[in-house]
């Protein structure tokens, strides 16, 4: 029997509606999902997108609008997605909890750790299984650098080294500019900075194939203190805000393995540079050999989004596809049920640890353990 699945967040545009939805109406996964319903802010956007949802969906689509409450009561779904801004996370989520429905929650999956622990904690005293959406695990080329390494093919890793850009196009973040729709991104306390969403993306992918970091010590800056606010076509609307988040990220760190690791992520800097602006770069050497992992197009360093090329030594290495994104690779893990394989919101407290080490590191100066 198919997944009657609700979502929370899915409107008629955004990440939600072309990211990670898609997957859920298109082969393989529509026999093994049925979206049944949708809930967003207001009636109007509600009616818009049950709509359009019935219409890509070939069946009746319900909608729902106001606090989740609504959705999480509906007797006829089985799981709910939720995929609002991160600072609205707990509240959307608390509902569904209380209600007992399974859930999927967007990364960050709360906008600190607290929120994240008591969310985690809360679906496990009800008993619920929960999805995160990172998508970095799912990367075939993560999957692949994981089978390499637990191999023995390139013998005991000794480091893994990155260096990644994340260019500043529309929409804007996280950079001396900031679209009008993203304004929070700019508020660390937000957990929406360049560390909190894309370190948290790749980190979970990372520390999946590699394995945990046991120290860290780690450098932010903030080197865009006042961001120009811009509309969707990056035209100055004559505003100006604090922006506290770092737009660079750099830290060392030993993982459990013994291996010691290095990450610069690079924020701030235009879309234009190709090769020689290096967009992501990964090399990972072993007693016996090395992988290198890169990306040239300007975003590259998303590998939760845009799968990167492979070398085993000089040798490229053709990674298998299936014709699915990672989300729908998730979504598809999550339906083997426990014989998936796939982020939780137990996986996201780790997470969230490691990034709250990396900040305190950078605060306090010092080596942070975990």
């Amino acid at each position: 029997m198919a997944i009657r699945l609700g979502f929370v967040g899915l409107s008629s545009q955004g990440w939600a509606s072309s990211m990670l939805a898609p997957p859920l109406l298109q082969a393989p996964l529509k026999s093994t999902y049925t979206l049944a319903a949708v809930s967003t802010t207001n009636a109007n956007s509600a009616a818009a997108s049950a709509e359009k949802y019935s219409e890509l969906a070939k069946h009746p689509v319900k909608p729902y609008h106001g606090s989740t409450a609504t959705i999480a009561a509906d007797p006829e779904l089985d799981f709910i997605a939720v995929a609002v801004k991160a600072p609205e996370h707990k509240t959307a989520v608390t509902p569904i909890i209380e209600a007992g429905k399974n859930f999927f929650i967007e990364w960050p999956a709360g906008k600190n750790l607290q929120e994240t622990t008591e969310m985690a904690e809360a679906a496990r005293r009800k008993g619920l299984r929960t999805l995160v959406g990172t998508q970095c695990r799912q990367s075939p080329t993560v999957q692949k650098i994981k089978e390499i390494a637990e191999s023995g093919q390139i013998g005991r890793i000794l480091s893994s080294s990155i260096i990644a850009r994340s260019p500043n196009p529309p929409p804007y973040i996280w950079g001396p500019k900031i679209s009008e729709g993203t304004t929070f991104t700019a508020d660390a306390e937000q957990d929406t900075t360049l560390l909190d969403i894309v370190g948290g993306h790749f980190l979970e992918g990372f520390t999946h194939a590699l394995g945990p970091f046991t120290s860290v010590t780690s450098t932010l800056a903030v080197q865009y203190p006042t961001a120009e606010v811009v509309d969707a076509s990056g035209n100055p609307t004559g505003k100006t805000i604090p922006q506290t988040g770092a737009n660079q990220v750099a830290f060392t760190g030993t993982l459990a393995s013994g291996a010691v690791a290095s990450i610069h992520w690079r924020g701030g800097v235009s879309a234009e540079g190709g090769k020689a602006g290096s967009p992501f770069v990964w090399v990972i050497d072993g007693e016996k050999g090395s992988i290198r992992v890169e990306n040239d197009v300007p975003a590259g360093a998303y590998i939760h989004i845009y799968e990167p090329d492979l070398y085993l030594n000089e040798e490229k290495v053709e990674v298998s596809q299936d014709g699915q994104t990672n989300t729908g690779r998730a979504w598809a893990e999550y339906a083997k049920g426990d014989a998936g394989n796939f982020p939780t919101l137990e996986d996201a407290v780790k997470l969230k640890q490691l990034l709250e080490a990396i900040k305190t590191s950078a605060r306090d100066g010092k080596r942070v353990d975990l």
